[in-house]
């Protein structure tokens, strides 16, 4: 396989994935500036006590200078300095354990919360200009954005005993992918997911027997931790594929089998998780808000699979609405159940 450029053949490379263990729980980040401090924040929002995250505020907060003071600084020598030029350090983790997904089936679930810290970015408030000359890495770490920091730099930060875990204290993973034939991966992959599907190693670390969500496959050498994406087990997959590793886009001929394909119930419980981060309690009048996160993940994410079936970004709202609209509703109806019942 491989992409054709006039009658030249483009050979694409050959890259190296680091493959830790996907977390079922909720995004968290504690972010630190010099001469502000620090705050806790979801996925999008800033958090307080009053508008919290299943907790994360509540349990970070009073042990975020501390634990950058103590369990930080002293064994990451680039954050300080990063830190001490004005930069600003955003600690990215999966808040997990206890009831925060309500999945009872993974083995985390039984465990106590934690936080287990997953990606490390800096971001630089100093506008650098744009150097012809400069290396690949130096331009990356000029993206105003921010650059991720390479995890042989931070894999040291924990703080156990107050439930700060580090995503490498677990078992992780390496494979190598030749983009110019990704289907002889396609098989390794499927089984080292199967594996963690069949036992979570973060629950055995614990001592507590029971499946996995999946891998977070991240290669740091070349686009160094910008380039990632996951392999989920057969429970956990948001699209309908008898599959878990697809190097082909699916054959599909109708609008309802791309809808059938897409719009699956564990991706409509990730739009409704990802929209309750925001959200103290979600009512009917949040169809709207539902609808349109659960579209533009479609669009995101099936980009290559729409274009083979020529379906249309603008059309994809009023293909799934259906399909959502039944399950949001039945979701309602269950939590109201739920509440009944406490």
């Amino acid at each position: 396989m491989g992409y054709s450029f006039g009658d030249q053949p483009k050979q694409l490379p050959t890259l190296k994935f680091i493959g830790t263990v996907k977390l079922h729980g909720t995004n968290a980040a504690i972010v630190y500036q010099q001469n502000i401090g620090h705050w806790c924040q979801s996925r999008n929002r800033v958090l307080s006590a009053i508008n919290n995250n299943a907790g994360f505020f509540e349990h970070m907060d009073s042990l975020a200078e501390k634990f950058f003071n103590d369990h930080i600084i002293p064994h990451c020598s680039p954050i300080r300095q990063y830190y001490e030029q004005g930069s600003t350090i955003v600690i990215f983790g999966e808040w997990c354990g206890s009831n925060i997904q309500g999945d009872a089936n993974v083995a985390i679930a039984g465990l106590p919360k934690m936080f287990v810290i997953f990606k490390i970015k800096i971001i630089s408030r100093k506008k650098v200009p744009n150097r012809s000359g400069a290396s690949a890495q130096e331009k990356y770490k000029d993206n105003p954005d921010g650059f991720w920091l390479d995890p042989k730099e931070w894999t040291d930060i924990k703080w156990h005993s107050r439930s700060i875990y580090n995503i490498y204290d677990f078992p992780s993973y390496d494979i190598e992918i030749n983009f110019n034939a990704p289907h002889l991966s396609q098989n390794t992959l499927t089984q080292m997911t199967e594996e963690i599907e069949r036992k979570c190693p973060v629950g055995a670390y614990f001592g507590r027997i029971g499946c996995g969500e999946g891998i977070v496959w991240t290669e740091w050498q070349q686009t160094h931790g910008c380039l990632t994406f996951k392999v989920k087990g057969q429970d956990y997959m948001i699209v309908n594929s008898k599959t878990l590793v697809s190097v082909h886009t699916p054959k599909l001929s109708s609008v309802q089998e791309f809808v059938e394909y897409a719009c699956t119930k564990n991706r409509m419980q990730q739009a409704y998780s990802c929209i309750h981060e925001e959200l103290p309690s979600i009512q009917a009048k949040d169809f709207s808000t539902f609808v349109r996160w659960l579209a533009e993940d479609i669009i995101k994410e099936e980009k290559d699979t729409m274009n083979a079936i020529h379906i249309d970004a603008k059309d994809i709202t009023r293909a799934i609405t259906s399909t959502a609209q039944a399950w949001f509703s039945d979701r309602l109806v269950e939590n109201r159940k739920v509440k009944t019942r406490k």
